[in-house]
């Protein structure tokens, strides 16, 4: 018998159809526990953002997120929910912001530069042979930096000498005398004489022949005899003239060669110091009309020029005759001033930006060509500077507090600080001149009372 065809026996009572409801109940059973459970979740998450949305609130409500520094906030106790609460009453002292009056002042930043810069070179070409300074000499303005050899030069100015003096020896000048004329020349006056002696005969010739004493013919040799006594005249004038002409141009040529000789000697043209030497000693200089001949740069550095970049927008604020006050960090602590002399006449298109040059003695010379500088250029107007007790200002980091004392209560309030000189500490922002500072913060709260 197949036992997988085999009908099982039915219970008295119980039907096949009558099993189905119960399958149906057990599935929408499952169902509605599936349900509750998802509908319990959503009204969890609900709940929870309402909690989120009320605490964002209340911080907005608080002015400002916690814990968070923020200038020239002060914090109130709302803020505070995780600190004790305020105390009431404390005793501590308070002081008033101290205010200084000083000029306005406009903040650069520039770079020394030399007064004056000039690489000397010779006008002559030749050997060098001394150099008698090196880089860091101090020279005075004529003082001989190098020579060349003036071998040549030397006797190019001996030559010329010995042809100007035979010019002045055929000229009969005295060298103690400057005048010359030219009819006390020899030759001038011996054809001066001969045009005198000519027109003499020809007026006695010429009575002869009124009288009929003398040829037609001997009267016109006289005649040509005068003519050309006077030619010869004017060309022995004119031969002096141009012997004297040829001396002049002897004597320039001279000073030519003077000067050629002076220039074998290097020279400073102003007092300064050598930056720089190009040559040494056995090295040729070369002069061409491209430049050349570099023997040593100077530089002047008493005074010294102070260059400052000025930004357009500030451009309209600088004058001439305007101090700059200004610091290097080659000397910690100590001031400079100089006078805005130097404004230039256009804005640079690259930097947007204006130079501005101010000179400064420098005697001791400490200031250097190169180093950088910041300066505080001042400007028409007044400026104010806040100060405090530097016991005064609490530190955390970067952030620096103090408490400022409002309708009796004690605000914690985040401020920008400078430089401390001393006992006082300079405030840049976060509090106004009529503040008053409590000088003993570790002894209050934000939102104490105090009295």
């Amino acid at each position: 018998m197949n036992i997988a065809n085999a009908a099982l026996p039915e219970r008295p009572g119980l039907r096949k159809k009558d099993r189905r409801p119960w399958a149906l109940w057990l599935a929408l059973a499952a169902i509605v526990a599936v349900g509750a459970a998802l509908a319990w979740n959503v009204v969890l998450g609900a709940a929870e953002t309402a909690r989120s949305d009320a605490s964002t609130s209340a911080e907005s409500a608080a002015g400002a997120p916690r814990g968070k520094a923020t200038l020239g906030y002060a914090r109130t106790s709302a803020a505070k929910d995780s600190q004790p609460s305020a105390t009431v009453n404390v005793n501590v002292p308070t002081t008033t912001v101290e205010v200084v009056t000083r000029p306005s002042v406009l903040r650069l930043t520039g770079v020394l530069v030399p007064d004056e810069k000039s690489e000397v070179a010779s006008n002559a070409s030749g050997i060098v042979q001394e150099m008698r300074v090196d880089r860091g000499s101090r020279v005075e303005q004529g003082d001989v930096l190098a020579r060349l050899d003036a071998t040549d030069a030397e006797n190019d100015l001996a030559e010329g000498e010995a042809a100007a003096e035979e010019l002045r020896v055929r000229l009969g000048l005295d060298q103690a005398k400057d005048d010359w004329s030219v009819e006390d020349q020899p030759e001038v006056q011996a054809a001066k004489a001969a045009v005198d002696l000519a027109i003499a005969n020809f007026q006695r010739l010429t009575e002869l022949r009124d009288q009929g004493a003398i040829s037609h013919a001997d009267y016109d040799q006289a005649e040509m005899e005068g003519r050309s006594a006077r030619e010869r005249y004017l060309q022995a004038v004119q031969q002096a003239r141009q012997l004297y002409q040829s001396y002049q141009t002897a004597l320039t040529r001279l000073r030519a060669l003077r000067k050629a000789v002076d220039d074998t000697t290097v020279k400073a043209p102003f007092r300064g110091w050598v930056c720089e030497k190009f040559v040494a000693p056995g090295e040729r200089i070369s002069v061409g009309p491209g430049g050349g001949g570099k023997v040593a740069l100077l530089l002047r550095i008493d005074p010294i020029r102070l260059s400052l970049t000025v930004p357009q927008q500030s451009a309209g604020m600088v004058k001439e005759g305007q101090k700059a006050v200004f610091q290097v960090d080659s000397y910690p602590g100590r001031t400079f001033t100089a006078a805005t002399r130097y404004i230039s006449p256009a804005v640079d298109n690259a930097t947007r930006s204006l130079t501005v040059e101010a000179t400064v003695g420098n005697p001791d010379y400490a200031l250097r060509p190169g180093m950088f500088a910041t300066a505080d250029l001042e400007l028409a107007g007044q400026a104010q500077d806040l100060f405090v007790p530097a016991a005064a200002v609490q530190r955390e980091g970067d952030v620096a507090r103090l408490f400022v004392a409002r309708g009796g209560v004690a605000h914690e309030v985040v401020v920008s600080t400078g430089a401390t000189v001393g006992k006082r500490t300079r405030i840049l922002s976060g509090l106004e001149p009529a503040d008053v500072i409590v000088l003993a913060p570790e002894k209050v709260r934000d939102g104490d009372r105090i009295q």
